[in-house]
Protein backbone atom coordinates (compact mmCIF):
# COMPACT_ATOMS: atom_id res chain seq x y z
CA UNK A 1 0.00 0.00 0.00
CA UNK A 2 1.38 3.38 -1.03
CA UNK A 3 1.99 5.72 1.91
CA UNK A 4 0.43 9.16 1.53
CA UNK A 5 3.03 11.89 1.47
CA UNK A 6 3.30 13.91 4.66
CA UNK A 7 2.68 17.12 2.72
CA UNK A 8 -0.74 15.90 1.58
CA UNK A 9 -1.57 14.74 5.10
CA UNK A 10 -0.83 18.25 6.39
CA UNK A 11 -2.86 19.82 3.57
CA UNK A 12 -5.86 17.74 4.61
CA UNK A 13 -5.36 18.80 8.23
CA UNK A 14 -5.20 22.43 7.12
CA UNK A 15 -8.47 22.04 5.24
CA UNK A 16 -10.07 20.56 8.38
CA UNK A 17 -8.73 23.44 10.49
CA UNK A 18 -10.08 25.94 7.95
CA UNK A 19 -13.52 24.36 8.16
CA UNK A 20 -13.32 24.41 11.95
CA UNK A 21 -12.99 28.18 12.14
CA UNK A 22 -15.91 28.86 9.84
CA UNK A 23 -18.32 31.24 11.59
CA UNK A 24 -21.70 29.56 12.07
CA UNK A 25 -25.05 31.37 12.39
CA UNK A 26 -25.27 31.00 16.20
CA UNK A 27 -21.82 32.59 16.53
CA UNK A 28 -22.83 35.45 14.25
CA UNK A 29 -25.97 35.99 16.29
CA UNK A 30 -23.98 36.02 19.56
CA UNK A 31 -21.53 38.57 18.15
CA UNK A 32 -24.40 40.81 17.03
CA UNK A 33 -26.14 40.45 20.39
CA UNK A 34 -23.08 41.41 22.44
CA UNK A 35 -21.50 44.01 20.17
CA UNK A 36 -24.53 45.84 18.76
CA UNK A 37 -25.12 47.86 21.98
CA UNK A 38 -21.48 48.92 21.96
CA UNK A 39 -21.73 49.96 18.31
CA UNK A 40 -24.76 52.09 19.14
CA UNK A 41 -23.00 53.76 22.08
CA UNK A 42 -19.99 54.50 19.86
CA UNK A 43 -22.06 57.03 17.92
CA UNK A 44 -22.38 59.05 21.12
CA UNK A 45 -18.68 58.67 21.89
CA UNK A 46 -17.79 59.89 18.38
CA UNK A 47 -20.08 62.91 18.71
CA UNK A 48 -18.63 63.83 22.10
CA UNK A 49 -15.07 63.45 20.81
CA UNK A 50 -15.86 65.93 18.03
CA UNK A 51 -17.62 68.50 20.23
CA UNK A 52 -15.90 68.16 23.62
CA UNK A 53 -15.24 71.50 25.29
CA UNK A 54 -14.48 71.50 29.01
CA UNK A 55 -14.98 74.92 30.62
CA UNK A 56 -16.41 74.02 34.04
CA UNK A 57 -16.78 71.27 36.63
CA UNK A 58 -19.98 69.93 35.05
CA UNK A 59 -18.27 69.58 31.66
CA UNK A 60 -15.35 67.81 33.29
CA UNK A 61 -17.68 65.43 35.16
CA UNK A 62 -19.56 64.55 31.96
CA UNK A 63 -16.28 63.87 30.13
CA UNK A 64 -14.94 61.76 33.04
CA UNK A 65 -18.18 59.71 33.04
CA UNK A 66 -17.84 59.14 29.28
CA UNK A 67 -14.23 58.14 29.79
CA UNK A 68 -15.27 55.41 32.26
CA UNK A 69 -18.03 54.18 29.92
CA UNK A 70 -15.67 54.00 26.95
CA UNK A 71 -13.07 52.15 29.06
CA UNK A 72 -15.75 49.65 30.11
CA UNK A 73 -16.83 49.10 26.49
CA UNK A 74 -13.23 48.63 25.38
CA UNK A 75 -12.82 46.00 28.08
CA UNK A 76 -16.09 44.38 27.00
CA UNK A 77 -14.98 44.07 23.37
CA UNK A 78 -11.40 43.02 24.14
CA UNK A 79 -12.67 40.40 26.58
CA UNK A 80 -15.48 39.10 24.34
CA UNK A 81 -15.26 35.32 24.57
CA UNK A 82 -16.58 34.65 21.08
CA UNK A 83 -14.20 37.13 19.47
CA UNK A 84 -11.30 35.75 21.51
CA UNK A 85 -12.04 32.19 20.36
CA UNK A 86 -12.23 33.31 16.72
CA UNK A 87 -8.92 35.18 17.05
CA UNK A 88 -7.25 32.18 18.69
CA UNK A 89 -8.64 29.90 15.99
CA UNK A 90 -7.42 32.17 13.21
CA UNK A 91 -4.01 32.48 14.87
CA UNK A 92 -3.76 28.69 14.98
CA UNK A 93 -4.99 28.45 11.39
CA UNK A 94 -2.39 31.01 10.33
CA UNK A 95 0.30 28.93 12.02
CA UNK A 96 -0.89 25.75 10.29
CA UNK A 97 -1.04 27.49 6.91
CA UNK A 98 2.49 28.88 7.30
CA UNK A 99 3.72 25.43 8.38
CA UNK A 100 2.13 23.74 5.35
CA UNK A 101 3.62 26.34 3.01
CA UNK A 102 7.05 25.81 4.59
CA UNK A 103 6.60 22.04 4.29
CA UNK A 104 6.39 22.47 0.52
CA UNK A 105 8.58 25.50 -0.16
CA UNK A 106 11.59 24.95 2.12
CA UNK A 107 12.53 21.48 0.80
CA UNK A 108 11.93 22.57 -2.80
CA UNK A 109 14.25 25.55 -2.30
CA UNK A 110 16.88 23.10 -1.11
CA UNK A 111 16.28 20.78 -4.09
CA UNK A 112 16.46 23.72 -6.48
CA UNK A 113 19.70 24.98 -4.99
CA UNK A 114 21.25 21.51 -5.17
CA UNK A 115 20.18 21.12 -8.81
CA UNK A 116 21.18 24.65 -9.82
CA UNK A 117 24.64 24.72 -8.26
CA UNK A 118 26.34 22.23 -10.63
CA UNK A 119 24.86 24.14 -13.57
CA UNK A 120 26.14 27.45 -12.21
CA UNK A 121 29.55 25.89 -11.55
CA UNK A 122 29.66 24.48 -15.11
CA UNK A 123 28.63 27.81 -16.65
CA UNK A 124 31.27 29.63 -14.57
CA UNK A 125 33.94 27.15 -15.70
CA UNK A 126 32.87 27.48 -19.36
CA UNK A 127 32.92 31.28 -19.08
CA UNK A 128 36.43 31.14 -17.64
CA UNK A 129 37.52 28.93 -20.53
CA UNK A 130 35.93 31.32 -23.04
CA UNK A 131 37.53 34.35 -21.34
CA UNK A 132 40.94 32.64 -21.30
CA UNK A 133 40.62 31.73 -24.98
CA UNK A 134 39.48 35.26 -25.85
CA UNK A 135 42.50 36.71 -24.03
CA UNK A 136 44.81 34.33 -25.89
CA UNK A 137 43.30 35.08 -29.31
CA UNK A 138 43.31 38.83 -28.66
CA UNK A 139 46.94 38.65 -27.57
CA UNK A 140 47.81 36.78 -30.78
CA UNK A 141 45.83 39.28 -32.88
CA UNK A 142 47.56 42.22 -31.17
CA UNK A 143 50.95 40.60 -31.69
CA UNK A 144 50.20 40.03 -35.39
CA UNK A 145 49.00 43.62 -35.79
CA UNK A 146 52.18 44.84 -34.11
CA UNK A 147 54.29 42.74 -36.49
CA UNK A 148 52.37 44.04 -39.50
CA UNK A 149 52.79 47.63 -38.31
CA UNK A 150 56.50 47.13 -37.79
CA UNK A 151 56.85 45.65 -41.31
CA UNK A 152 54.98 48.56 -42.88
CA UNK A 153 57.06 51.11 -40.99
CA UNK A 154 60.20 49.26 -42.11
CA UNK A 155 59.04 49.54 -45.70
CA UNK A 156 58.35 53.23 -45.16
CA UNK A 157 61.93 53.70 -44.01
CA UNK A 158 63.24 51.71 -46.99
CA UNK A 159 61.56 53.68 -49.76
CA UNK A 160 62.90 57.01 -50.96
CA UNK A 161 59.80 58.84 -52.19
CA UNK A 162 57.88 60.80 -49.56
CA UNK A 163 54.51 59.79 -51.06
CA UNK A 164 55.23 56.08 -50.63
CA UNK A 165 56.65 56.67 -47.15
CA UNK A 166 53.46 58.49 -46.10
CA UNK A 167 51.30 55.75 -47.66
CA UNK A 168 53.11 53.00 -45.71
CA UNK A 169 52.91 55.02 -42.49
CA UNK A 170 49.18 55.61 -42.93
CA UNK A 171 48.70 51.92 -43.65
CA UNK A 172 50.65 51.08 -40.50
CA UNK A 173 48.55 53.48 -38.39
CA UNK A 174 45.38 51.89 -39.75
CA UNK A 175 46.53 48.38 -38.86
CA UNK A 176 44.50 47.57 -35.76
CA UNK A 177 43.87 44.13 -34.34
CA UNK A 178 40.20 43.05 -34.36
CA UNK A 179 38.66 42.32 -30.97
CA UNK A 180 37.93 38.62 -30.62
CA UNK A 181 34.84 37.55 -28.69
CA UNK A 182 34.36 33.96 -27.55
CA UNK A 183 30.86 33.01 -26.47
CA UNK A 184 30.54 30.59 -23.57
CA UNK A 185 27.73 28.02 -23.68
CA UNK A 186 24.69 28.82 -21.53
CA UNK A 187 21.69 26.83 -20.36
CA UNK A 188 19.26 29.76 -20.20
CA UNK A 189 18.62 29.03 -16.52
CA UNK A 190 17.40 32.18 -14.80
CA UNK A 191 19.75 33.70 -12.27
CA UNK A 192 20.34 37.02 -10.63
CA UNK A 193 22.99 38.75 -8.58
CA UNK A 194 22.65 40.80 -5.42
CA UNK A 195 24.86 42.64 -2.98
CA UNK A 196 24.97 41.33 0.58
CA UNK A 197 26.33 43.11 3.64
CA UNK A 198 28.87 40.78 5.25
CA UNK A 199 30.42 43.08 7.86
CA UNK A 200 29.85 46.50 9.42
CA UNK A 201 32.47 48.56 11.23
CA UNK A 202 30.09 50.35 13.60
CA UNK A 203 32.70 52.82 14.83
CA UNK A 204 33.40 54.06 11.29
CA UNK A 205 29.73 54.02 10.32
CA UNK A 206 28.55 56.06 13.32
CA UNK A 207 31.43 58.50 12.90
CA UNK A 208 30.38 59.10 9.28
CA UNK A 209 26.74 59.30 10.32
CA UNK A 210 27.30 62.64 12.04
CA UNK A 211 28.71 64.19 8.85
CA UNK A 212 26.75 62.52 6.05
CA UNK A 213 22.98 63.06 5.93
CA UNK A 214 22.56 60.44 3.19
CA UNK A 215 23.48 57.69 5.67
CA UNK A 216 20.73 58.54 8.15
CA UNK A 217 18.08 56.66 6.18
CA UNK A 218 19.82 53.40 7.15
CA UNK A 219 19.35 54.01 10.89
CA UNK A 220 16.18 53.56 12.91
CA UNK A 221 15.89 55.72 16.03
CA UNK A 222 14.01 53.60 18.57
CA UNK A 223 11.95 56.18 20.44
CA UNK A 224 9.94 53.58 22.36
CA UNK A 225 13.17 52.10 23.72
CA UNK A 226 14.25 55.57 24.83
CA UNK A 227 10.90 56.10 26.54
CA UNK A 228 11.19 52.79 28.40
CA UNK A 229 14.67 53.70 29.63
CA UNK A 230 13.42 57.12 30.75
CA UNK A 231 10.48 55.52 32.58
CA UNK A 232 12.84 53.13 34.35
CA UNK A 233 15.34 55.86 35.18
CA UNK A 234 13.89 59.41 35.05
CA UNK A 235 17.36 60.96 35.33
CA UNK A 236 18.36 59.49 31.96
CA UNK A 237 19.52 62.09 29.43
CA UNK A 238 20.20 61.33 25.76
CA UNK A 239 22.03 63.94 23.63
CA UNK A 240 19.68 65.56 21.14
CA UNK A 241 16.55 63.97 22.63
CA UNK A 242 13.88 66.00 24.45
CA UNK A 243 11.58 64.10 26.83
CA UNK A 244 8.19 65.33 28.00
CA UNK A 245 6.09 63.59 30.62
CA UNK A 246 2.51 63.18 29.38
CA UNK A 247 -0.61 61.98 31.16
CA UNK A 248 -2.64 59.22 29.50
Amino acid sequence: MKTERVELVQVNKLVEATNAVAVSNPIREELIRTLSPVAERMAGYAEMAQTINVTCQDDADVAAKADKEIAADIKLVEGNDVLSKIIRGLDQLHGKAVAVRSLFVNPMKGYRKTIRQPVLDWEAAEKKKADDLARKLNAEANAKAARDQAALLKKADAVKTPDKQEAYREQAAATVAPTVHVEAPKTGMRKSTAWKVTAINEALFFKALGERFDLRGYVEIKQTAMERVKAANPSTEIPGVVFEQVTR
